[in-house]
């Protein structure tokens, strides 16, 4: 192949991909739900620091936190923002998530596996293992 031909390989499906109208993308999805008829709530950290979207809570049934990225993959940690999170239950147990060792083993919320996954959206539930998992606080957990 000739210089020419390999330019024309490399930057003709570049020039493709970054004209493609941005509507026309999927969009990855990921939605936790509280499963319980407790008081959950989650605090996001990246290197032991506050970071990503605000604290989160919900008290009952329902959605708790809904992010999306513009991508055809569901990647969890790029919508989380996080290293860790912590789930708070009636600011009395504690139950912390994390990315790197993939912790509590097997119902993570960085874990693909732990996601009911339909078509981009992926949605994770959080029940009595995650509770039962938790630690009691001595006082307020934060």
């Amino acid at each position: 192949m000739n210089f020419k031909n390999i330019l024309t390989y490399l930057i003709v499906p570049f020039l493709i991909i970054s004209c493609w109208p941005k509507e026309l993308e999927e969009t990855g999805m990921i939605v936790i739900n509280n499963g319980l008829d407790k008081n959950v709530q989650m605090r996001f950290f990246r290197n032991s620091i506050p970071s990503g979207p605000e604290i989160v809570s919900k008290t009952g049934k329902g959605e708790i936190f809904r992010g999306e990225d513009t991508s055809t993959l569901v990647v969890i940690n790029q919508i989380l923002q996080a290293d860790s999170i912590a789930l708070i239950f009636d600011n009395e147990r504690i139950e912390t998530h994390f990315l790197h060792t993939v912790a509590p083993e097997g119902h993570s919320l960085f874990s693909n596996d732990s996601y009911i996954h339909e078509g981009n959206k992926s949605t994770y539930t959080i029940d009595a293992k995650n509770y039962i998992n938790a630690t009691p606080c001595n006082g307020p957990c934060y």
